[in-house]
Protein backbone atom coordinates (compact mmCIF):
# COMPACT_ATOMS: atom_id res chain seq x y z
CA UNK A 1 0.00 0.00 0.00
CA UNK A 2 1.17 3.48 -0.80
CA UNK A 3 -0.34 6.72 0.34
CA UNK A 4 -1.71 8.82 -2.51
CA UNK A 5 -0.01 12.23 -2.47
CA UNK A 6 -2.22 13.76 -5.16
CA UNK A 7 -5.78 12.40 -4.98
CA UNK A 8 -7.26 15.30 -6.90
CA UNK A 9 -5.20 14.73 -10.04
CA UNK A 10 -7.65 14.04 -12.89
CA UNK A 11 -5.19 12.32 -15.21
CA UNK A 12 -6.64 8.99 -16.28
CA UNK A 13 -8.98 8.60 -13.34
CA UNK A 14 -12.68 8.17 -12.75
CA UNK A 15 -13.70 9.72 -9.43
CA UNK A 16 -16.96 9.75 -7.49
CA UNK A 17 -18.26 9.64 -3.92
CA UNK A 18 -18.97 5.97 -3.29
CA UNK A 19 -19.97 6.48 0.36
CA UNK A 20 -21.68 9.32 2.22
CA UNK A 21 -22.72 8.93 5.86
CA UNK A 22 -26.25 10.26 5.57
CA UNK A 23 -26.89 10.27 9.33
CA UNK A 24 -23.78 12.32 10.10
CA UNK A 25 -24.46 14.69 7.21
CA UNK A 26 -28.01 15.27 8.46
CA UNK A 27 -26.77 15.99 11.99
CA UNK A 28 -24.07 18.39 10.82
CA UNK A 29 -26.31 20.04 8.24
CA UNK A 30 -28.71 21.08 11.01
CA UNK A 31 -25.83 23.06 12.51
CA UNK A 32 -24.94 24.90 9.29
CA UNK A 33 -25.86 28.56 9.49
CA UNK A 34 -28.40 29.26 6.70
CA UNK A 35 -27.33 32.90 6.77
CA UNK A 36 -23.83 31.84 5.67
CA UNK A 37 -25.01 31.19 2.09
CA UNK A 38 -23.61 34.54 0.98
CA UNK A 39 -20.22 33.75 2.52
CA UNK A 40 -20.12 30.41 0.71
CA UNK A 41 -21.00 32.05 -2.59
CA UNK A 42 -18.35 34.69 -2.06
CA UNK A 43 -15.71 32.06 -1.28
CA UNK A 44 -16.68 30.11 -4.39
CA UNK A 45 -16.28 33.13 -6.61
CA UNK A 46 -12.88 34.15 -5.27
CA UNK A 47 -11.21 30.76 -4.72
CA UNK A 48 -10.65 28.55 -7.72
CA UNK A 49 -7.79 26.10 -7.23
CA UNK A 50 -5.28 24.50 -4.87
CA UNK A 51 -1.78 23.16 -5.14
CA UNK A 52 -3.11 19.59 -5.17
CA UNK A 53 -1.02 18.58 -2.17
CA UNK A 54 -2.64 16.60 0.63
CA UNK A 55 0.10 16.94 3.24
CA UNK A 56 -1.47 20.17 4.50
CA UNK A 57 -4.61 21.14 6.34
CA UNK A 58 -7.73 21.45 4.21
CA UNK A 59 -9.40 24.84 4.03
CA UNK A 60 -12.25 26.02 1.82
CA UNK A 61 -10.16 25.94 -1.43
CA UNK A 62 -9.36 22.23 -1.01
CA UNK A 63 -13.02 21.44 -0.33
CA UNK A 64 -14.12 23.29 -3.46
CA UNK A 65 -11.59 21.31 -5.50
CA UNK A 66 -12.81 18.05 -3.94
CA UNK A 67 -16.31 18.64 -5.30
CA UNK A 68 -15.23 20.05 -8.68
CA UNK A 69 -13.63 16.81 -9.88
CA UNK A 70 -15.78 13.69 -9.68
CA UNK A 71 -18.54 15.45 -7.79
CA UNK A 72 -21.23 12.77 -7.97
CA UNK A 73 -22.66 10.35 -5.40
CA UNK A 74 -22.40 7.10 -7.31
CA UNK A 75 -20.74 6.20 -10.56
CA UNK A 76 -21.86 8.20 -13.58
CA UNK A 77 -23.12 6.36 -16.63
CA UNK A 78 -25.10 3.74 -14.67
CA UNK A 79 -28.73 3.72 -13.58
CA UNK A 80 -28.87 5.17 -10.06
CA UNK A 81 -31.40 4.18 -7.41
CA UNK A 82 -32.56 7.12 -5.27
CA UNK A 83 -31.04 9.52 -7.78
CA UNK A 84 -32.75 12.64 -6.36
CA UNK A 85 -31.91 11.65 -2.79
CA UNK A 86 -28.26 11.19 -3.73
CA UNK A 87 -28.09 14.64 -5.32
CA UNK A 88 -29.60 16.11 -2.16
CA UNK A 89 -27.04 14.42 0.09
CA UNK A 90 -24.17 15.43 -2.13
CA UNK A 91 -25.25 19.08 -1.84
CA UNK A 92 -25.67 18.73 1.92
CA UNK A 93 -22.22 17.15 2.21
CA UNK A 94 -20.67 20.02 0.27
CA UNK A 95 -22.26 22.62 2.55
CA UNK A 96 -21.19 20.68 5.64
CA UNK A 97 -17.62 20.33 4.39
CA UNK A 98 -17.41 24.04 3.54
CA UNK A 99 -18.69 24.92 7.01
CA UNK A 100 -16.20 22.56 8.70
CA UNK A 101 -13.26 23.89 6.69
CA UNK A 102 -14.27 27.52 7.21
CA UNK A 103 -14.58 27.00 10.96
CA UNK A 104 -11.21 25.30 11.34
CA UNK A 105 -9.01 23.78 8.61
CA UNK A 106 -9.29 19.98 8.54
CA UNK A 107 -5.89 18.48 9.41
CA UNK A 108 -4.11 15.78 7.46
CA UNK A 109 -4.01 12.50 9.39
CA UNK A 110 -0.22 12.79 9.23
CA UNK A 111 -0.61 15.74 11.60
CA UNK A 112 -2.58 13.72 14.17
CA UNK A 113 -0.01 14.16 16.92
CA UNK A 114 0.13 17.93 16.42
CA UNK A 115 -3.66 18.24 16.34
CA UNK A 116 -4.05 16.19 19.51
CA UNK A 117 -1.36 18.21 21.27
CA UNK A 118 -3.08 21.49 20.47
CA UNK A 119 -6.59 20.06 21.11
CA UNK A 120 -7.86 22.26 18.30
CA UNK A 121 -10.19 21.63 15.38
CA UNK A 122 -13.42 19.71 14.92
CA UNK A 123 -12.08 16.19 15.47
CA UNK A 124 -12.21 15.47 11.72
CA UNK A 125 -9.14 14.50 9.68
CA UNK A 126 -8.51 13.91 5.99
CA UNK A 127 -6.57 11.05 4.41
CA UNK A 128 -5.94 9.71 0.91
CA UNK A 129 -4.58 6.24 0.22
CA UNK A 130 -5.55 2.69 -0.71
CA UNK A 131 -8.14 0.77 1.31
CA UNK A 132 -9.48 -2.75 1.49
CA UNK A 133 -12.22 -4.47 3.46
CA UNK A 134 -10.98 -6.25 6.60
CA UNK A 135 -14.24 -7.54 8.08
CA UNK A 136 -16.78 -10.12 6.98
CA UNK A 137 -19.66 -8.60 5.01
CA UNK A 138 -23.24 -9.56 5.86
CA UNK A 139 -25.22 -8.52 2.76
CA UNK A 140 -27.90 -6.52 4.61
CA UNK A 141 -28.05 -2.73 4.58
CA UNK A 142 -28.30 -2.57 8.38
CA UNK A 143 -24.86 -4.22 8.63
CA UNK A 144 -21.44 -2.63 8.92
CA UNK A 145 -18.10 -3.20 7.26
CA UNK A 146 -14.62 -2.03 8.23
CA UNK A 147 -12.19 -0.71 5.62
CA UNK A 148 -8.51 -0.27 6.40
CA UNK A 149 -5.47 1.56 5.08
CA UNK A 150 -1.84 0.94 5.99
CA UNK A 151 -0.27 3.97 7.69
CA UNK A 152 3.20 2.43 7.92
CA UNK A 153 5.27 1.19 10.87
CA UNK A 154 2.64 -1.39 11.73
CA UNK A 155 -0.17 1.13 12.16
CA UNK A 156 -3.52 0.99 10.37
CA UNK A 157 -6.42 3.34 9.78
CA UNK A 158 -9.74 1.55 10.43
CA UNK A 159 -13.00 3.12 9.29
CA UNK A 160 -16.37 1.58 10.17
CA UNK A 161 -18.97 2.02 7.42
CA UNK A 162 -22.69 1.29 7.21
CA UNK A 163 -23.50 -0.70 4.09
CA UNK A 164 -26.66 1.36 3.53
CA UNK A 165 -24.52 4.42 2.71
CA UNK A 166 -22.60 2.93 -0.23
CA UNK A 167 -23.79 4.30 -3.53
CA UNK A 168 -24.44 1.17 -5.58
CA UNK A 169 -25.22 -1.84 -3.35
CA UNK A 170 -28.34 -1.07 -1.24
CA UNK A 171 -31.61 -2.55 -2.53
CA UNK A 172 -35.19 -1.51 -1.64
CA UNK A 173 -35.83 -4.76 0.27
CA UNK A 174 -33.03 -4.04 2.75
CA UNK A 175 -30.50 -6.40 1.21
CA UNK A 176 -27.11 -5.40 -0.14
CA UNK A 177 -26.20 -6.50 -3.65
CA UNK A 178 -22.84 -8.30 -3.81
CA UNK A 179 -22.21 -8.62 -7.54
CA UNK A 180 -19.45 -8.82 -10.12
CA UNK A 181 -18.87 -5.04 -9.91
CA UNK A 182 -18.13 -4.96 -6.17
CA UNK A 183 -17.41 -8.55 -5.14
CA UNK A 184 -13.62 -8.36 -5.21
CA UNK A 185 -13.60 -5.37 -2.88
CA UNK A 186 -16.18 -6.61 -0.39
CA UNK A 187 -14.57 -10.05 -0.27
CA UNK A 188 -11.29 -8.50 0.96
CA UNK A 189 -9.35 -9.23 -2.23
CA UNK A 190 -8.41 -5.86 -3.70
CA UNK A 191 -7.22 -2.42 -2.58
CA UNK A 192 -8.95 0.67 -3.95
CA UNK A 193 -7.72 4.25 -3.85
CA UNK A 194 -9.92 6.61 -1.86
CA UNK A 195 -9.99 10.00 -0.18
CA UNK A 196 -11.86 10.44 3.09
CA UNK A 197 -12.71 12.88 5.84
CA UNK A 198 -13.45 11.02 9.07
CA UNK A 199 -14.25 11.67 12.71
CA UNK A 200 -11.49 10.37 14.97
CA UNK A 201 -12.73 7.89 17.59
CA UNK A 202 -9.50 6.38 18.95
CA UNK A 203 -5.77 6.41 18.28
CA UNK A 204 -2.91 4.22 19.51
CA UNK A 205 0.50 3.16 18.23
CA UNK A 206 -1.12 0.23 16.37
CA UNK A 207 -4.28 1.77 14.95
CA UNK A 208 -6.36 4.84 14.26
CA UNK A 209 -10.13 4.26 14.42
CA UNK A 210 -12.68 6.56 12.87
CA UNK A 211 -16.08 6.89 11.27
CA UNK A 212 -16.06 8.41 7.76
CA UNK A 213 -18.11 11.35 6.63
CA UNK A 214 -17.48 10.18 3.07
CA UNK A 215 -15.30 7.97 0.88
CA UNK A 216 -14.41 9.29 -2.56
CA UNK A 217 -13.21 6.59 -4.92
CA UNK A 218 -10.59 7.09 -7.64
CA UNK A 219 -10.41 4.40 -10.33
CA UNK A 220 -8.21 4.08 -13.42
CA UNK A 221 -10.05 5.41 -16.44
CA UNK A 222 -9.95 2.00 -18.12
CA UNK A 223 -11.83 0.36 -15.21
CA UNK A 224 -15.32 0.03 -16.68
CA UNK A 225 -16.56 -2.50 -14.11
CA UNK A 226 -15.89 -1.57 -10.46
CA UNK A 227 -18.82 0.17 -8.79
CA UNK A 228 -19.28 0.62 -5.06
Amino acid sequence: MQRDDNPGAPGGRLEYFCYISRGKVDQLYEQVDPEAEYEVTELRSTTTSTSGKVDTDWGVPQVITLFKAGGSYGRTGVIQREAKVKVSYLRKLERVMLALAAGSPIPDLAELQRAQATASGSGYFHFSGTFRVVSRVTPQTDSFVTVAADLGRGRRLLLDCSLRNFSEGPLPDGSFDINSANMRFFEEEIWLRMTTVFLLLDASSERVVGTPLFLKLALPAHDTMTAL
